[in-house]
């Protein structure tokens, strides 16, 4: 989901294959200002994610902290809306990752943390019975 400069001869665009993910981050302005993140794809050269709130602006430079506390610094490549993708300035190691994805998983399953945060539950209406009407 990230646009990389492309080859002169051809015009094609470079890309690394993308994984589909969804992984909770932080992500860091400039500023230092901090918003939760759901990253939706990652590959070693770049990652897409949703903000929030707004996301950051093409030609940002942002931090984003990984699950393991790893760190990774990039440049905003575009954005739409909530939704943005960024090149990094450094291969992401993705092997690193999924087992900091597997240790974070593991941690919760055997401290019984899994739970589903009120933000994500469904909330199904109840009728009140007295007032459904009898066809």
């Amino acid at each position: 989901m990230s646009f990389m400069a492309p080859i002169p001869q051809t015009g094609e665009v470079v890309r690394n294959a993308r994984q589909p993910r969804i992984i909770r981050a932080r992500l860091i302005h400039r500023d230092g200002e901090e918003q939760e993140i759901v990253i939706r794809n990652v590959s070693e050269s770049g990652i897409g994610a949703s903000a929030r709130g707004p996301a950051p602006v093409r030609g940002e430079r942002i931090t984003i902290i990984l699950p393991g506390g790893q760190e990774v610094k990039g440049l905003v490549r575009w954005f739409s809306g909530h939704t943005f993708g960024m090149e990094l300035e450094t291969t992401l190691d993705l092997e690193g990752l999924s087992l900091a994805l597997q240790r974070q998983a593991h941690i919760a399953q055997v401290s019984g943390e899994w739970r589903v945060e009120n933000r994500h539950r469904v909330h199904t209406p109840q009728a009140d019975p007295s007032r459904i009407r009898r066809v």
